[in-house]
């Protein structure tokens, strides 16, 4: 990861994002950069001490629409649940989106302003109780999901495919010759035929099942444990999804973990305590992660220095050739 490019778009967004907070009904004491992937974040400290988090969308990271349904999700889950999850806070003209200029560009940067989450990463270094602690927030979200009535829900994102963002956004090239050398012969073999599983169990699960807004992206990073309580963020990708293929998304990490049946066992118990287990069989979860860690490879060959790139293909790959040597 390049830190000084990342320190760079830091510094040079700072005025817009000074800029942006100034619609807010408080005066700010400092602002510094809490971080930066796909959008860049803010620390901010107003002047009574209160702390919260203003994201600079990237132009490329989203799409607008989705932003929209994310804040209002998150106001309607503040609204009608005790869950313990970000909050979007108004601008002193009651609007919870800015939409900001880019300083020497035409492009526009949508900013949201969170509450301040505590605590500190579940991460996979997690005990049984805290994967226990996110089966239970999960569930509690998807019950929430399944009857929250979405304004104007045709342009929400769908997960009915591997490649379910914007092809805008995130452009498919693994079969692209300019990445040959990540993807050799080998590798796109192996891509192609676990893509045909996958979308298979795709394709049968909303045939079956009851697809309905999830948050798209809950893992051990996006949730901060303090106490016995887990306090869910990041729902930017909040999006329309069958209840198991957001259930794989938060064990999509353990899949190839020695730890792997532990924190499967820890889940369901939680999320069981909720709603009933949405997973049909084994074969059922495997094909999402197949389908997730697709997504993500093309995702890393596209925006990763060639190195980085390579390393993260090397590591993920076995798991891939696995699950078509298995079901395949």
């Amino acid at each position: 990861m390049d830190l000084h490019r990342i320190g760079h778009e830091a510094a040079r967004l700072l005025p817009l994002a000074q800029e942006v907070l100034e619609q807010y009904p408080f005066r700010v004491r400092e602002v510094e950069h809490l971080a930066t992937h796909s959008n860049v974040m803010y620390r901010v400290i107003t002047s009574d001490g209160f702390q919260c988090v203003l994201r600079v969308g990237s132009p490329g990271a989203n799409s607008r629409a989705n932003i929209d349904y994310e804040v209002a999700w998150l106001s309607a889950l503040n609204r009608d649940t005790d869950l313990e999850i970000v909050t979007p806070i108004k601008t002193g003209y009651g609007t919870m989106i800015v939409d900001a200029a880019e300083p020497g560009s035409d492009k526009t940067r949508p900013c949201v302003l969170f509450s301040w989450i505590p605590g500190a990463p579940l991460a996979d270094g997690a005990g049984s109780f805290g994967y226990r602690l996110l089966g239970r927030i999960s569930a509690s979200l998807q019950e929430h999901g399944r009857t929250w009535q979405v304004p104007n829900s045709d342009g929400m994102r769908r997960w009915d495919r591997i490649f379910y963002y914007d092809p805008e956004l995130d452009p498919v090239i693994i079969q692209s010759p300019r990445f040959d050398h990540l993807f050799d012969s080998s590798r796109r073999r192996t891509i192609s035929k676990a893509g045909e599983l996958s979308e298979r169990i795709i394709e049968d699960a909303w045939a079956t099942g009851l697809p309905h807004v999830v948050h798209g992206d809950l893992h051990e990073w996006n949730v901060h444990l303090i106490g016995s309580r887990l306090h869910a963020f990041d729902f930017e990708d909040v999006m329309i999804a069958t209840p198991g293929q957001d259930v794989s998304v938060c064990l999509y990490s353990s899949r190839a973990s020695e730890r792997r049946e532990e924190i499967r066992s820890a889940y369901r118990q939680g999320y069981e305590e909720i709603a009933p287990w949405p997973i049909e069989e084994m074969e059922q979860l495997d094909g999402f992660h197949a389908a997730r860690q697709i997504m993500l490879m093309n995702y890393a060959a596209r925006t990763l220095p060639m190195g980085e790139a390579e390393e993260y293909l090397a590591q993920v790959m076995p798991w891939l050739q696995g699950y078509v040597d298995y079901y395949g």
